[in-house]
């Protein structure tokens, strides 16, 4: 009856972020440009690829889930076909000129901050030495901290376990906001709700955001440079907090390929591609994907 408790709930938490997700997302299409190489004069072109959870069981495999076995497939035809996965610090380093970004670049990020990111994700990213970006919600880590459940169906990963994977060198961690991840009251994520004064909408992003900037360096040593807007959601003047906050980088659902140049501005509004359970790593890295 527990394991089944929380199937249901884990099945409940997919499904709002599948709902929320779908609404900003829908008429994403995915394009065939994962096969051009980096142009140094005018940027580096840089896809993104969305993952959220990793799960054996087909049942439970869905829009937002796939099998830790198709990530891995997504690795070695990554790395088969001359691709580096990099971070978002790599991309600042390279906005900054204090390094360069390899000739073909690929940043894998992973939203919400699932125990299996743990438990299949990060095993994967060191076996293959490639670099993933985690974007957990700190309300979620606390509770995950509070239960001490850990389980690859229904759980979130720990501070602990993030402390272990950020010490590897394989994993990042950004910020998904403290416990703004939801959709109700009639707000989306971070968005502005119907009749919320602007002073209080900023003074709500900035609590938020901000506990979990202080969280984050805490156990980190760090806060985090890039902020993923949980679902993709928007509202008007919010980049424009979230800048004054200090974040150098952000990422939204939208599907569609970025050119990282030495403009700071270029890591702004980054598209990521959403990682579907039903293509095979070449379809979905070279075809063009109609939802």
């Amino acid at each position: 009856m527990y394991i089944a408790f929380k199937l249901k709930r884990a099945l409940a938490v997919l499904a709002i972020v599948g709902i929320a997700a779908a609404a900003v997302i829908i008429g994403a299409q995915y394009e065939d440009s994962f096969t051009t190489a980096a142009d140094s004069q005018e940027g580096v072109r840089l896809p993104v690829i969305m993952y959220h959870g990793l799960l054996k069981d087909p049942k439970l495999q869905g829009k937002y889930v796939i099998s830790p076995d198709l990530f891995e497939q997504d690795l070695q035809y990554l790395q088969a076909n001359g691709y580096t996965a990099v971070g978002i610090e790599d991309l600042l380093k390279y906005v900054d000129g204090k390094d360069t970004l390899p000739e073909k670049p690929v940043l894998l990020t992973f939203d919400d901050g699932y125990y299996n990111n743990y438990h299949y994700a990060y095993p994967l990213a060191k076996q293959y030495k490639m670099k993933i970006v985690i974007s957990p919600v700190g309300a979620y880590m606390d509770k995950a901290e509070e239960e001490n459940d850990p389980h690859p169906t229904y759980s979130y990963i720990t501070w602990k376990d993030m402390q272990e994977m950020a010490k590897s060198g394989f994993v990042e961690f950004q910020n998904h906001t403290y416990n703004l991840h939801a959709s109700k009251g009639g707000r989306m994520g971070t968005k502005k709700v119907k009749g919320e004064s602007q002073e209080d909408y900023e003074a709500l992003l900035r609590e938020d955001l901000g506990t979990m900037q202080k969280r984050m360096e805490e156990y980190l040593g760090q806060e985090p440079p890039c902020f993923t807007y949980p679902f993709g959601a928007v509202s008007e003047g919010e980049p424009a907090i979230i800048r004054e906050m200090g974040f150098r980088c952000t990422l939204t659902c939208e599907s569609r390929i970025n050119v990282i140049t030495k403009d700071p501005e270029s890591l702004y509004d980054l598209g990521r591609y959403l990682r579907p359970p039903d293509l095979s790593s070449e379809s979905f890295f070279q075809g063009i994907l109609k939802e």
